[in-house]
């Protein structure tokens, strides 16, 4: 047989790479005989840059940034045939970059990948890929054009660099040197949802409570979305509101694409093209994906509903190993099955400690029954 393993991470536990090496190994330990073929996936977020570098022998250039709340924090980009940058705001300023206890979703924004951008500018790259997933912050992406040189202007004339609190405090926007910075620049957004900026599916309501927002917190970061959107329609001319996609990293597409032009991508569908694996699930006779919770965002632009989707219009059976499935319809889904590798009944954070563990037995035990009817 042919195998087609496509991991996703398993987020806090194991990454992408790391699940496919335990997927492959186990695998392997009941079924040598066959072919495994390993591409771990990433629709944007954890694990964009290194998976881009691997795939196209990029370098990574280490940068000093800022974290979320704007503490000194190592990061950087990866830079592919000398002009491209692939940078990746979860690893600049995203939550990964925060102890959970210091979550805070009005303090936090996008300055420190600003800072990576401004920092690729200067070494000469004129073309942009940049993963938004796992963002910590929600404040349109302001706080990263801010490091770019966009001077945002209170009511009392005062400059500030941007958060999800004081959004509502700008009055004016001052982008006259970015035309300069930008000209002959490309940026393309790697987007792992499809959410708008505003509403009840927009980046405040569906994203912020898993950033630390409580309800009220939510409620002023939508306000101020509401506001700061409104000075960008006046100021630029462009409609951010309804842009799909423009929700993704609490507004940062939106942002960029009003004041980078910056084209939005759906980042499953990029990696997929990047990888080669519709050529790879084509000639396969299993694929085998992964994702730490499969719940309804899943069904809205993450890499393994795309795999799965893909495979069941070529007739090839995707198999999903979760961390926690909260996905109830089931039947209507293109996976042909979905098993969740940790116990019912234990802690989320001895699921986390032991999620290697129960991946491997769970890849044992499923191959044994593969073996049953495939020698």
């Amino acid at each position: 047989m042919k195998i087609v393993i496509t991991p996703n991470a398993f987020k806090n536990s194991l990454s992408a790479n790391e699940a496919a090496q335990i997927i492959r190994n186990a695998w392997y330990d009941i079924r040598p005989k066959d072919t495994v073929i390993s591409k771990p996936i990433t629709d944007g977020g954890e694990g964009f840059s290194k998976i881009l570098s691997d795939e196209k022998d990029g370098k990574f250039i280490q940068i000093e940034t800022k974290n979320a709340i704007g503490e000194p924090h190592l990061s950087g980009y990866v830079k592919i045939n000398k002009a491209t940058a692939v940078i990746e705001l979860a690893q600049c300023c995203g939550l990964q970059t925060l102890a959970k206890e210091n979550y805070n979703a009005l303090e936090s924004n996008t300055e420190g990948l600003g800072i990576v951008i401004n920092q690729a500018l200067e070494d000469g790259c004129t073309e942009f890929i940049i993963g938004l997933g796992g963002s910590a912050s929600t404040d349109l992406g302001l706080g990263a054009l801010s490091a770019l040189g966009v001077r945002f202007i209170t009511f009392e004339g005062n400059e500030i660099i941007p958060n999800g609190k004081n959004l509502d405090l700008i009055q004016d926007i001052d982008f006259s040197t970015l035309s300069t910075k930008i000209k002959g620049k490309h940026f393309y957004l790697a987007v792992d949802v499809k959410n708008i900026l505003l509403g009840n599916n927009g980046a405040a309501k569906t994203f912020a409570p898993q950033k630390g927002a409580n309800k009220t917190e939510v409620d002023l970061l939508e306000y101020n979305l509401s506001h700061a959107s409104q000075l960008i329609h006046r100021r630029t001319g462009k409609e951010v509101q309804h842009i799909e996609g423009g929700g993704a990293a609490g507004g940062t597409a939106a942002g960029f694409w009003a004041f980078l032009n910056a084209e939005i991508m759906d980042g499953s569908q990029f990696i997929m093209e990047v990888l080669g694996l519709h050529k790879a699930i084509d000639s396969a006779d299993l694929v085998i994906t992964t994702e730490g919770r499969l719940d309804e965002q899943s069904l809205k632009g993450k890499a393994p509903y795309a795999i799965a989707n893909y495979a069941e219009k070529k007739e090839k059976l995707c198999i999903a190993f979760v961390g926690d499935n909260n996905v109830n319809h089931i039947d209507d889904l293109p996976f042909y099955a979905i098993y969740s590798v940790n116990p019912s009944l234990v802690s989320i954070e001895e699921a986390i400690n032991k999620t290697a563990e129960n991946l491997k037995y769970s890849i044992h035990q499923f191959a044994k029954v593969i073996s049953i009817t495939n020698k």
